[in-house]
């Protein structure tokens, strides 16, 4: 018998996107649970309008207590979670309708797909996350953490993998600030008052940054380290992205050392290699930044935590093309520019660079 999935929702003043995302997981979905916080614009009935059943939910400062509820009010055997802002492909359509078809079962309790956060003016994906995207309802998971929540399953729930299933997040451009700005406010009244939580500072550290406040940000991350006793992914992004808060002060020495302390926690991802070749390459030691940049290349793609895909594509091959350009290897150079040309977001840079590496090379 094939199971019945539910699409739960939380939504605010989203009637410009909502009719979008509710069209495309009708595709697949056999109940669309719209959940309002307090919308004054069209969104109530935009969703009605869609099919979805709409329930209130006073909104109290806590994104997953709305999940919680809007989850209580799935009647499906299996539930997929979407903001309004997400974006399902026809591919992708395709292929969560043979999930649901052939792989959602008893035997289950979560499916991983890829979340894909930010992406470039042509379209190509800067950054994406492994989440859990389909829960079975019984499964005895639940949301946890007022912002940037996350699902927290039992320790013995089965997982499969699909990240060649990708749901795009675009968030109108109006309301990215808007955002932001509440995120930062909500995280600092949660650090006031006196928050543990490793996952909190993280975030917290990450807003900071975007902010430019970026000493806060580092203390932030280096508090993250402190209280993260049982995560090495988020401790070793902790201290990326402290690296690069104090390699943007100009603070290399310092940099470094958090880097090299990233690579005690994971020696395997390429961020933290890529950062230390550029601080050499900065440094117009180019002999040094070169082997760094080059385990980067070597550096598999991670299946946790966030992904900036810049440096599992170009970013390394970029640097490296400077590096052989200033030991007069030219050749090298516009190999490796060649590499990177494929995934920069900023094409003319490298096409700019080959031009200058040929000339040189006479």
């Amino acid at each position: 018998m094939p199971v019945s999935l539910s699409l739960a929702m939380i939504v605010k003043n989203e009637d410009q996107v909502l009719g979008r995302v509710l069209a495309q997981a009708s595709s697949f979905c056999d109940e669309l649970i719209v959940v309002d916080t307090g919308s004054t614009d069209g969104t109530v009935d935009l969703a009605r309008s869609c099919g979805a059943k709409v329930c209130h939910f006073d909104w109290i400062d806590d994104f997953a207590a709305a999940r919680n509820f809007a989850f209580a009010q799935c009647t499906g055997d299996w539930i997929m979670w979407l903001d309004a802002d997400d974006v399902i492909t026809e591919a992708n359509q395709q292929k969560i309708l043979a999930l649901k078809e052939t792989r959602l079962s008893d035997e289950l309790d979560a499916v991983v797909c890829s979340y894909q956060i930010a992406f470039a003016a042509d379209g190509e994906c800067l950054v994406s996350m492994p989440r859990e995207r389909f829960l079975r309802r019984g499964a005895g998971g639940e949301w946890q953490f007022p912002i940037h929540e996350a699902y927290v399953l039992p320790a013995t729930a089965r997982f499969l993998e699909r990240l060649d299933i990708k749901i795009e997040h675009h968030k109108p451009s109006a309301y990215v600030e808007r955002s932001v700005d509440r995120n930062l406010l909500m995280l600092a009244r949660l650090v006031e008052q006196g928050s543990q939580s490793p996952r909190i500072w993280y975030y917290y550290g990450k807003e900071l940054k975007h902010h430019g406040r970026l000493e806060e940000a580092v203390r932030a991350f280096e508090r993250h380290g402190e209280l993260n006793r049982e995560d090495p992914v988020s401790l070793y992004q902790a201290m990326h992205m402290a690296m690069v808060c104090l390699m943007e002060l100009e603070r290399y020495e310092e940099a470094v050392d958090w880097g090299l302390r990233a690579l005690e926690v994971d020696s395997s991802r390429a961020e933290a290699l890529a950062e230390l070749g550029v601080i050499h390459y900065r440094r117009r030691a180019f002999a040094r930044a070169i082997p760094l940049l080059q385990g980067a290349t070597h550096a598999l793609r991670p299946g946790q935590g966030m992904i900036l895909e810049e440096y599992y594509t170009w970013k390394p091959y970029h640097y490296l093309s400077l590096c052989y350009e200033g030991l007069g290897d030219y050749v090298s150079a516009i190999e490796m520019a060649l590499k990177a040309y494929p995934a920069i977001p900023d094409k003319k840079v490298i096409a700019d660079n080959i031009r200058c590496f040929a000339a040189k090379l006479g």
